[in-house]
């Protein structure tokens, strides 16, 4: 089996297609269909005499699949992190507010002790 790629009336890319071989091994590519494979373009345009893709992507086009992008974009790892260390960061500052008062505890009870026990 080989993947070709499909183009429309108007040469754009719009989907690869997957060719098997006939019974004599030969694979029949299908009409508005090529063998080279399109880069990765938002838009890709296909010329046949060239034998090569273009993109043809216009600048909206490419500013609202940007955008699209960005609004229901997962977070990236960084993202991830940067949210994790927030969170540590904030329980890290509790536990230390924590430790201290406790300390602030026991000295007063140190001294409650060292001034035999009054107020216990």
């Amino acid at each position: 089996m080989i993947q070709v790629y499909e183009y429309d009336e108007n040469f754009i890319f719009t989907k690869p297609v997957p060719v098997e071989p006939d019974e004599d091994d030969n694979y029949i590519i299908p009409e508005n269909c090529t063998t080279v494979q399109p880069p990765s373009f938002i838009k890709a345009m296909y010329h046949p005499a060239e034998k090569k893709w273009t993109e043809q992507a216009t600048q909206e086009e490419k500013k609202a699949l940007e955008k699209q992008i960005e609004t229901g974009r997962e977070p990236s790892p960084v993202d991830e992190l940067k949210s994790q260390n927030a969170a540590i960061t904030a329980q890290l500052a509790e536990a230390q507010s924590l430790a201290e008062s406790q300390a602030k505890m026991i000295a007063n009870l140190y001294l409650m002790l060292a001034e035999g026990g009054k107020g216990v």
